[in-house]
């Protein structure tokens, strides 16, 4: 009867443990999932272009690393996709990238209009997204 009984309770408590762990699987799947982010081949182009050498791990300025960093952007969770794409379509809007001081070395990194067009398009179009 004891024996019966240690089996029950270790059975019991196997069927606990299992049922916790499906339970913290439909915790996280509860997270809000991002987005797949796309980079079409024209946004693709600009980004690696006019913008990669500065927003990237390689770039050199920390300063440009923390506001941006392009590889890390289709990674992060809808809420960060979104507060990025903003920021993103603000700098567009406001004309102020890539930074005037940087013009002045390489005045070949300005955006065209036809090129702020594109980007201003593919991030409102991935805002939308994100925030569904």
């Amino acid at each position: 009867m004891k024996n019966l009984f240690t089996t029950a309770v270790v059975l019991f408590a196997s069927i606990m443990i299992l049922t916790g762990f499906r339970g913290s699987e439909k915790i996280s799947d509860s997270f809000e999932a991002a987005p797949m982010l796309k980079f079409p081949k024209k946004v693709d182009a600009i980004v690696k272009d006019k913008c990669y050498g500065c927003h990237s791990p390689e770039g050199r300025s920390d300063k440009a690393k923390e506001k941006l960093l392009w590889d890390d952007l289709a990674g992060l969770s809808a809420a960060d996709q979104a507060m990025k794409l903003k920021a993103i379509s603000k700098v567009l809007s406001e004309g102020a990238m890539p930074p005037a001081k940087m013009l002045e070395r390489m005045p070949e990194k300005a955006l065209t209009d036809k090129e702020t067009q594109v980007m201003a398009k593919w991030a409102s179009k991935s805002l939308k997204k994100a925030m569904k």
